[in-house]
This record gives structure tokens, sequence and C-alpha cells, in this order.
């Protein structure tokens, strides 16, 4: 409840922790997402307000005009007059200290789906700890990953040249620390946190290598941590508008193939997208401008980048692993970001998507008690119907 307090750890110097007091939160209170669908299935409203857009439609909204991998977001969008869920919903985003705006809720919003750039961290200054980072800064700051992560997923057995799967494990473990961060440390055991692992893959001369099973906890720590809509209106460690965890992923494997050589052969000097070289996606073969590209964008680069990393490995199957890239490539074949459990060429899309984060997150409202399970079902088949090309 509002006013409580949880223990927090905090990293030390030698990868040890210690407890905190930080004030807990009720999760929907900073997801624009989660809020609206809230409250319009509290006032029986949720088939309609699902209803209201498809991904491409209000993807046209929003950018007055057809979506490409370096769209504008329109200004002054007109917005709908404020009705009662909205209202509810604005109140809970703002956790009722403050007034909020409307426009402000639908910014959130906006950002959360992934329509949004990097602009701004291409103009901020460069954090001390990532002045040696030379490319891929802007990405890093939108991504919120710490920078010694980031720095580890290019050395060792990561030193791989694979964006997309290096990403993975970056990710995997930012995501670790920040619930380890989260969590009372004698909670940990309890909740399959391993402190450990942090250890192996981010100073192994003095914790040892990381183990084979290492990488598949990591992996599937990931897995869960994207099978669930989980948004938020607050700041990352940058200062920078926090972003679903699917985009951030996306941004550090961006951020890992600007440094590799040609990774910004599409752009300007200026980070804008030349238009003589940028890819526009889809069946366009040239390569994206990936620092003037929205978040959506770049998801769907790399929605693509991973299968291709990983089914150039080849044959990983147990039996056959010898090579420390096999074993990295080995956990993300079974899970839901490895080739296997990936979407068909042509549907990568659908994982970011409008649809998608609906049903996200009326599943999180349901598994909380916060929507029926008969309205939670109902969101689920419009958006299966939706997904197989059919009228809800």
């Amino acid at each position: 409840m509002p006013g409580t307090t949880v223990a927090a750890a905090t990293l030390d110097q030698g990868f040890g922790y210690s407890t905190e007091p930080v004030p807990s939160e009720v999760f929907w209170r900073k997801d624009a997402v989660l809020a609206l669908l809230r409250e319009y299935a509290a006032a029986g409203q949720a088939h309609a307000y699902i209803n209201e857009s498809t991904d491409a439609s209000y993807s046209r909204w929003v950018f007055g005009g057809d979506e490409t991998p370096y769209a504008e977001l329109r200004e002054n969008v007109s917005l709908s007059p404020v009705d009662e869920p909205t209202r509810e919903a604005m109140y809970l985003v703002a956790e009722g200290r403050e007034a909020m705006t409307q426009r402000q809720l639908h910014d959130w919003k906006v950002r959360d789906l992934g329509y949004t750039k990097a602009t701004a961290m291409r103009e901020a200054p460069v954090p001390d700890d990532l002045r040696d980072g030379a490319w891929g800064v802007p990405h890093i700051l939108k991504a919120g990953v710490d920078a010694d992560i980031y720095k580890a997923c290019m050395r060792g057995i990561l030193d791989i040249g694979r964006p997309a799967m290096q990403a993975n494990y970056a990710m995997a473990l930012q995501v670790l620390r920040e619930r380890l961060l989260g969590t009372p440390r004698d909670a940990w055991y309890e909740r399959g946190l391993r402190s450990d692992v942090i250890g192996r893959f981010l100073d192994p001369a003095r914790h040892g290598q990381p183990h084979r099973s290492d990488m598949h906890y990591l992996i599937q720590l990931l897995d869960g941590e994207l099978s669930t809509w989980r948004a938020t209106s607050g700041t990352n460690r940058y200062g920078f508008p926090a972003l679903p965890a699917n985009l951030r992923l996306a941004r550090i494997a961006a951020a890992y193939r600007e440094g590799m050589p040609g990774g910004t052969d599409a752009c300007l000097p200026n980070g804008r997208h030349d238009l003589a070289k940028a890819g526009m996606g889809g069946a366009d073969p040239r390569p994206l401008c990936l620092a003037d590209a929205t978040d959506r964008a770049i998801h769907r680069w790399y929605g693509q980048a991973i299968i291709d990393e990983v089914l150039a490995v080849g044959d990983i199957s147990g039996e056959s692993l010898s090579t420390p890239l096999q074993n990295l490539a080995s956990p993300l074949q079974s899970s839901s970001l490895g080739h296997l459990g990936i979407p068909l060429d042509g549907q990568l899309d659908r994982i970011v998507s409008l649809d998608m984060a609906e049903a996200k997150a009326a599943n999180r409202l349901v598994s909380v008690g916060q929507m029926s399970m008969r309205q939670g079902d109902m969101v689920l088949r419009h958006v299966s119907m939706k997904q197989c090309g059919r009228t809800p």
C-alpha cells in the first residue's frame, strides 16, 4: 500500500549488498497503458476501448500519416474529450499527488508503445562512465542500462560481434541487478535471485568464468520479464523516461551494432538518417540509421537480427556444444527470444504493438485481481482474432 516501505538492496564495490528502506509502489500507478485499461474495464467499457484502434490506425493517428522507421510524432494531435475512465487513469498515474493532463497521459502511452526516438539522448551530455563507449551512447541512455554491464557484454566470452545476442545478456544482467536492488536480501533465495551470476559476468577474474547454467538462468529470467507488460512513467538511472523491457533490449542491441564496422553508415554526422543510404525497413535491404529510428523500428530490426545471429551459429544441440559462442546461443534457441520461439518473418512487428501491449496488460491485471477473468478473456480473444487477420 502507498506509504509502506520495503527493504531494497544497494550494490557495493565488491558485489555485496546492503539494505535500506525505499517506498513501495502500486505498479499500475506509473503505467498509462495499464491504468487506462484498468479504468475502462472497471467502467464495463473494456471492449469498446480496445476496439477504438488497431495498431495500424493508432500509428497513423500519432504520426499523422504512414509509419516509417524515422517518422516524427505529430505535434498537438487532437485528443477526445476526457471521459470518466480517462480521468480516473490520470489520477492513478499521477498517484494522486499532482494534477496530470490528458496530454501527459497520451505522451506516456505513446512512449511506452515505442513511438519515440533517442533525439533527446543524442543531445545530452555523455556521462563520465560512458565516455569511452564511443558509439551507441544515446541508445544506452534510453535503455537505462548500467555502464559496467554494457561494457562487460563487449568483452571476454561476450566479445562475439553479435549485437542482438550480446544485448540479451546485457538486458538480463540489468534485470537481475534491478530485481536484487528492489528485493530484501533475505528474500533473494526464495525469489530465485542470484548475485553470484552478476559477479561472474562482470568480474570473471575475481569470481570465475560464467557457467553454462548461468547463461540459461539469465535468459529464463529475461523471458519472464519480456512475457509480461511492465512499463513505468518514472525515470531511468540517466534521468530519461524508463522504457518497457522489449524496447530496452532492442536499444541495447542497437548500441552494440553502432560500435561495429558500418554501424552508422546510414546516418549523417548529426545522427539523422541519410536519405541516400538509410533503409526503410521491411523489404528494403539497406541498413537502418538506428540513431534516428523509433523504438518500434529498432525492435523490428532486432527481431530479425536475433534470428539471423542464432541461426548463423549452426548446430547448437546439447551434444554438440563446444565453443563459448554455442553455449551463449543455446539458451536463446529454447527461449521466446530464439529463432524457434519468434514468429515468422513478416510478423515480428506484432511483438511490439498496441494489440500485444493491451493483451499483456490485461493478463497482468487479471493476475492481480484488477480485471475480471471474463474481461481479460475478451481482450485476449480480441487480440488473437486481429493477429489472425479476422475482424473481432
